[in-house]
C-alpha cells in the first residue's frame, strides 16, 4: 500500500489495484479535515459527536479530491451485518448495510472503519467493484464470501478473476479479544486455528488481516490477488482512526472505489 496526494489531499492505495487504469480507489486518513479532537480531523461519519458541518466539509473535501459529485460518494448505514446490497441507481435503501458492490461508472461506493477491516474488490473482466465493512462480527458471519457470491449472481464475476486489498485495521499484536468472540471465531473457522494467538486464561489476540485473506482464498480469489496492507490502526492512530485506543472516541475513515 503506498501513501499519495490526490489534489492535495493524503489518501493510500493499494499498489495492485492501481495497476488498473479502469477504477479508482481509495484509503483516506485523519489527515486534511476540519473535525477536531479525538475525532479530528477528516471524521467522515455523523455518528460519533462530531458537528454536522464538519462532516459535510470533510465528505465535500474528499469528494472534491476524487473528483466526483459529493452525492455520487455512497455510505452505507453500517450495522457489522452481512448484509450486501448492489447499486445500480444510487437510489437503493443501504439501511442495515456492511457491504456494497456496483458495476456502474462514476459510484464511488465506500466503507468506514476505525479498527474494522475494509476490503474493496475490483473484478477486471467483468468490470465491478466492491467494498466490504468487516469488523469481528462481519468476519464471523463471512460477509466477505457473501459479497463475492453477490458479484457472482448478480454480475457474472469469477472469483479467481477478482483483486483484493484488506485495508488499514487492528492488527493481531494488539487485538485481545475474550472467551465469547474466541467461541465464535472457533465454530466459524474450524477451530480458529492460526487466527486467535497466545490463548490464555479466557484471551486471545485476534488476527482479522489472516481471517478475511482465509475467506478471500475459501470464495477462490489468487492468493497473489490479494495485498494485505499490513498497516494497524492501533499502532498508528495518529494516522488512522482507532476506536479502541480511543476508547470509542474516534472518527471514521473510510475505504472506497469506484470505475471510472
Amino acid at each position: 500500500m503506498i501513501k499519495t496526494l490526490v489534489q492535495n489531499l493524503p489518501l493510500y492505495q493499494f499498489e495492485s489495484i492501481n495497476r488498473y487504469g479502469e477504477v479508482f480507489h481509495y484509503v483516506s486518513s485523519r489527515e486534511g479535515g476540519k473535525s477536531e479532537g479525538d475525532i479530528g480531523a477528516l471524521n467522515l461519519s455523523f455518528k460519533v459527536g462530531d458537528r454536522d458541518e464538519n462532516v459535510i466539509s470533510n465528505r465535500e473535501a474528499l469528494a472534491k479530491a476524487i473528483s466526483v459529485d459529493p452525492s455520487t460518494l455512497i455510505f452505507p448505514l453500517q450495522t457489522h451485518s452481512s448484509n450486501v446490497v448492489s447499486i445500480y441507481t444510487g437510489n437503493e435503501n443501504l439501511e442495515d448495510t456492511d457491504a456494497l458492490i456496483t458495476g456502474k461508472k462514476g459510484i464511488c461506493i465506500s466503507v468506514m472503519s476505525a479498527d474494522c477491516v475494509p476490503v474493496l474488490l475490483f473484478d477486471p473482466k467483468q468490470k465491478v467493484v466492491a467494498a466490504i465493512h468487516s469488523g469481528w462480527r462481519g468476519t464471523v458471519s463471512k460477509i466477505v464470501l457473501r459479497t463475492i457470491e453477490a458479484m457472482q449472481k448478480n454480475f457474472g464475476s469469477q472469483p479467481k478473476d477478482m483483486i483484493a486489498g484488506i485495508g488499514p485495521s487492528i492488527c493481531a499484536e494488539v487485538y485481545e479479544v475474550g472467551e465469547e468472540v474466541i467461541a465464535e471465531f472457533e465454530n466459524a473457522f474450524s477451530a480458529g486455528e492460526g487466527l486467535v494467538l497466545n490463548k490464555k486464561n479466557g484471551k486471545g489476540y485476534l488476527d482479522l488481516w489472516e481471517a478475511n485473506r482465509r475467506l478471500l482464498t475459501e470464495a477462490g480469489v489468487e492468493k497473489k490477488n490479494i495485498e494485505v496492507s499490513g498497516i494497524c490502526t492501533y499502532q498508528n492512530s495518529e494516522n488512522f482512526f482507532s476506536a479502541r485506543k480511543s476508547k470509542n472516541k474516534a472518527g471514521r475513515f473510510a475505504a472506497g472505489i469506484m470505475l471510472r
